[in-house]
């Protein structure tokens, strides 16, 4: 007697494991020389970028750059900003070979005060999370043979993460501020997205290609010729093209990637009439291949026993780009003591998958204004916006996603209001996984044959949804047989029946 099993090697997606650290934020900031004086602070907040996550032995290290931008009203009068960066990294302990890692970034409490009228100190907390997937190698049985083995079988198309990789890059450009617009004299605040439009795999590379969107709040230069107060905004799209190197990838692997923009540098160029634009972004990729699975769920013999070992492997069956771009209008009340409004804009915070086809993400509406005496005002509101995906992905393993505002622009109507339009961008990946039983091993006992029936005709009566698979198993013949000899080509009885087993 033959019997033959085939046992294979997979890796399989463990449970996403998900770390959270609180890192403290302090900072001073000491105005330079040509800034004037400190007489009230209006806004203050703190926006991180991310570093790739460093892989260790056991250990996986988060580390980026937060730059605290403070905006404040000097003892003229004037609406003015600084900034500071500062760097932030922790080290986490990890257990498995991490197949993907992923970091959000979330600002905690923060405070702020001048303690002079030359300094500015700052105080709060970073929350920083980590989430990273795992992979286990698992056995498990393809086929049997011999011995009179039935198997019931099942296929996946399954995905294998195969790397990740990460490159950083400058972009300088030069905006122009526009036909009649007055000399470029301060930045009063800025903000950069940048989304990646396509990815795609040459040989031990990966392209991405995508723009950056550049919004600037300024001030003119203060001149006898001059006349015009501001603030303007000026907005700038930039396109953006680069090769990562991924050593080992080939031409059938697929991809994802996005880009992590820093934070922007503004000169003054040509006496004023265009600006300089300095931006580091960030390119994080990810590869994997496809690979078709197929493996025993379930077996018996015809003619021995058979014992059996069963174990649920996971694995990541889909790699669903999620391009969720979504038009936002909202309405405000402008407060009763602004009496003109400079700029509204949005900011958005991390954006985090619920598992249950929605996306949610922090969305804060700010504004500068003026009073009657034209002394600047900061008001500000928050809300929580989910986005639905297109697609259901409830049994997600793992997810990448960043949200961007790509423009935004508003109008005062009459009762105090400002009506707001922006569009919203929601990128990334959701990885779904599936779960199924299959064997891990199994074996039979010569020693004990199966006592084959006598009966020339045997009748079951089977109830609905009762599977043909399990009225085979009982009887120790082929659900094929089954099938062939009752007409039928459902395995799952839709009503009452009564079968013929073949004997």
């Amino acid at each position: 007697m033959e019997f033959d099993a085939a046992v294979r090697r997979a890796f399989c997606c463990g449970k996403t494991e998900e770390k959270k650290t609180l890192l403290p934020l302090d900072c001073s900031i000491v105005l330079p020389d040509y800034f004037p004086d400190v007489m009230k602070i209006l806004r203050y907040t703190a926006r991180a970028v991310k570093a790739p996550v460093a892989y260790g032995e056991n250990e996986e290290t988060v580390s980026g750059t937060v730059n605290v931008e403070v905006s404040y009203v000097s003892e003229e009068g004037e609406l003015c900003s600084c900034s500071q960066l500062q760097g932030f990294s922790h080290v986490f302990e990890t257990a498995g070979k991490v197949a993907a890692a992923e970091t959000d970034i979330r600002m905690g409490e923060l405070g702020c005060k001048a303690v002079s009228k030359r300094r500015i100190d700052l105080h709060g907390s970073i929350e920083v999370t980590l989430r990273v997937l795992c992979y286990e190698e698992k056995e498990y049985v393809s086929s049997i043979s011999g011995g009179g083995a039935v198997l019931k079988t099942g296929e996946a198309e399954t995905k294998i993460i195969t790397g990740e990789y990460a490159k950083e890059f400058t972009i300088e450009e030069t905006g122009e501020l526009g036909y009649g617009k007055p000399p470029f004299g301060k930045v009063l605040r800025s903000s950069a997205f940048a989304e990646v439009t396509e990815c795609h795999v040459i040989q031990d590379k990966i392209v991405t290609k995508g723009e950056v969107r550049v919004s600037v709040l300024w001030q003119p230069e203060i001149g006898e010729e001059n006349d015009e107060e501001g603030p303007f905004v000026s907005n700038f799209c930039f396109p953006v093209s680069r090769m990562t190197d991924a050593e080992g990838i080939e031409m059938t692997d697929i991809c994802d990637a996005k880009f992590e923009a820093g934070f922007p540098e503004i000169r003054a160029e040509d006496g004023g009439k265009t600006i300089g634009i300095k931006i580091r972004v960030g390119v994080f990729a990810r590869s994997y291949k496809s690979a078709n699975l197929v493996f025993v769920k379930d077996a018996f013999s015809s003619d021995y026993e058979m014992k059996t070992a069963t174990e649920k492997l996971c694995f990541i069956d889909e790699a669903m780009p999620v391009n969720i771009s979504e038009n936002i209008f909202e309405e405000t009340d402008i407060p009763e003591e602004a009496e003109k409004v400079t700029d509204i804009w949005i900011e958005t915070s991390e954006p985090r998958y619920n598992g249950e086809g929605k996306i949610s993400a922090g969305m804060k509406i700010c504004m500068f204004a003026l009073d009657g005496d034209n002394n600047p005002l900061y008001f500000e509101k928050e809300a929580e916006r989910n986005f639905a995906l297109p697609i259901h992905g409830e049994n997600a393993a793992f997810y990448n996603l960043c949200c961007g505002v790509r423009s935004c622009e508003f109008s005062v109507g009459r009762g105090k209001k400002a009506e707001i339009s922006a569009a919203v961008l929601i990128d990334g990946t959701i990885y779904t996984a599936l779960s199924t039983e299959c064997i891990t091993a199994c074996s039979i006992d010569e020693n004990k044959k199966v006592e084959h029936r006598e009966e020339a005709l045997t009748l079951c009566f089977a109830e609905k949804g009762e599977e043909i698979w399990d009225i085979a198993k009982k009887y120790r013949v082929p659900m094929n047989d089954i099938l062939l000899e009752n007409g039928i080509s459902e395995e799952v009885l839709l009503e009452k029946t009564m079968l013929v087993i073949p004997g």
